[in-house]
């Protein structure tokens, strides 16, 4: 696995857990899903934002990350980069499908249908990184009463420039 990972800033939510923004540089998606294994499913609750060139990229890779992440315990996505819409809207059917699947569980059981847990999702296609990442980091907590660990993690997909700008815009990021 070709990754590197660097926490940049630290902080607290809003309900007072302490906040770490990490970046973590990769060469694919299937290495961005080893990062999440790695780094994420270990602490639970977490925002995840991907700035990648999804152009080329297959579905079946980032279908693969984001059941990674939903599993994981992601509460909050975004997607920045060519072709981030795509990325959005299969994050967001992969959540639709557990969803779903929760519904149906509970009501083959005849158990009472409990809320499944909300995960905000975004796209930035229009936007500065600078912006979507400060929308990121101002914005990405649990929407519902979840586990929040605190992590915000920025994975990069062969993107050094833009790895470049989110190390140089988080000396722009409001304190938390």
């Amino acid at each position: 696995m070709t990754m590197t990972a660097q926490q940049l800033i630290t902080g607290t939510t809003r309900t007072g857990v302490p906040i770490d923004l990490v970046l973590a540089e990769v060469y694919d998606l299937p290495t961005a899903v080893e990062v999440l294994r790695d780094l994420a499913a270990p602490r639970g609750g977490f925002g995840l934002f991907l700035a990648c060139d999804a152009n080329g990229h297959p579905r079946g890779d980032i279908s693969t990350l984001a059941s990674a992440a939903l599993s994981a315990g992601m509460h909050w996505f975004a997607s920045w980069g060519p072709d981030c819409e795509r990325v959005h809207d299969i994050v967001d059917g992969h959540f639709e499908d557990l969803a779903r699947d929760h519904e149906d569980r509970a009501l083959a059981a005849s158990q009472p249908l409990v809320d499944f847990p909300m995960v905000m999702t975004t796209w930035h296609d229009d936007e500065p990184l600078t912006e979507a990442l400060d929308t990121f980091w101002s914005h990405a907590h649990p929407v519902d009463e979840q586990d929040d660990s605190g992590l915000r993690l920025v994975i990069v997909v062969s993107m050094p420039q833009a790895a470049n700008e989110v190390r140089a815009a988080v000396k722009e990021l409001p304190a938390r």
